[in-house]
């Protein structure tokens, strides 16, 4: 049975001759018919046209060919498409299911950058602390003797003033309290302080430079003091350990114009490199302490990590960041800039931080970072950026 108003569509060609096209297609197919008829014989030239027909339970897809043969005649040749609409369709389900999960990546891959720089963020808070607190506790254990002092002095004046000539009591409570002693150590508890406040303004300012995250556009900044900045944030690290003798650093800096860059990303990269740097040192004494036990005494083993900066080819700057840790193999030095790469340990590390740095160094400021390893020798990091934009 042919669908409500084209009554005629399925019956044989001899039905349909001298038959208007109203009375043989739907009419919402038949409008379109007749304007593509019109336009071919307005410009006189072939027009193609998709449809779609009800075909019992189906809804078929033809392809037409509409040309001008006379003046008021045209020539219309149809075929099926029906198996291409059909892929059309799948492929363009897929492309949407594409850009979603494009979406989902990005959205994913943004969470782990926020989680690197949260990591950033733990290893700068953690550093901060260990630095501050030696300070902060030793100015506040000398307050306590500072005060008892500033006590003892007040009795001694108030003392003085009340006995108003009584040399003997008061050259007997200047021995009680051992005033020459106070005498000598106030300055000096005086000194310290002041050594430990210098300290604590020293770490606040390295913090500031550290901290320019997020900055919306390059600035002219001292490489040097960005780097310096980052090893004070990770001091407590190159500190001796139960499992590792203190690291050695190596600073061997060339004489770098300022450099236009985005200081707080660069602090990233100089951060995932150096804990990356220091963690490859961990394991490789944890592997061989024997063999550090044996070598120590001869400066062989002794954990290094070397910093060198130059300038090259005039324009460009390089920075290159080396230890001689554990190193790594041709494989994972493949992978090192891959997303979501780790070889260290569940829970430690999210996989992300050289992927962020790679992008940084090389999409944000057009530069190259580069990765030279010998298993059992050492890893060395290679930065060069320009030094304008």
């Amino acid at each position: 049975m042919a669908p409500s108003g084209a009554p005629l569509l399925y019956q044989p060609p001899a039905e349909l001759l001298g038959r208007k096209i109203h009375e043989v297609l739907p009419s919402a197919c038949a409008d379109y018919f007749l304007n593509s008829i019109q336009q071919a014989l307005l410009t006189k030239k072939t027009v193609k046209v998709e449809y779609s027909l009800p075909i019992g339970e189906q809804e078929v897809w033809f392809e037409a060919n509409i040309a001008s043969m006379t003046e008021n005649t045209v020539v219309c040749v149809a075929r099926d498409i029906s198996e291409r609409k059909q892929m059309e369709d799948q492929l363009r389900q897929q492309t949407e299911n594409l850009a979603q999960t494009l979406q989902e990546l990005r959205q994913t891959q943004a969470q782990m950058i926020q989680a690197e720089k949260m990591s950033s963020l733990g290893q700068l808070v953690a550093g901060v602390a260990h630095e501050i607190n030696n300070p902060v506790n030793f100015i506040h254990g000398n307050l306590s003797h500072l005060e008892e002092y500033t006590q003892d002095l007040l009795g001694i004046i108030n003392l003085y003033q009340q006995l108003s000539g009584n040399k003997l009591e008061f050259q007997a409570l200047c021995e009680e309290i051992d005033l020459e002693y106070i005498q000598e150590d106030v300055p000096r508890i005086l000194s310290s302080m002041k050594v430990g406040t210098q300290r604590i303004r020293q770490i606040v300012l390295s913090l500031r430079t550290f901290s320019r995250i997020d900055e919306a556009e390059f600035k002219a900044v001292d490489i040097h003091e960005s780097i310096d900045s980052t090893l004070m944030v990770l001091q407590h690290r190159f500190q001796e350990t139960t499992k590792l003798p203190a690291i050695q650093v190596i600073k061997d800096y060339g004489t770098l114009p300022l450099v236009e860059c985005y200081s707080g990303e660069l602090n990233q990269v100089f951060m995932n490199i150096l804990a990356n740097a220091i963690d490859a040192l961990e394991e490789w004494t944890i592997e061989n302490a024997q063999l550090r036990i044996d070598n120590l005494t001869s400066g062989l083993l002794t954990p290094t990590i070397a910093i060198r900066t130059s300038v090259i080819d005039s324009g460009w700057v390089k920075i290159a960041i080396a230890d001689n840790g554990i190193g790594m193999s041709e494989q994972i030095q493949k992978q090192v800039f891959n997303p979501f790469f780790t070889n260290k340990p569940v829970g430690k590390g999210t996989g992300m931080g050289m992927f962020i740095s790679y992008q940084i160094i090389t999409e944000t400021h057009g530069g190259k970072l580069e990765c030279h390893s010998t298993p059992a020798a050492g890893t060395e990091f290679v930065i060069t950026i320009p030094i304008q934009h």
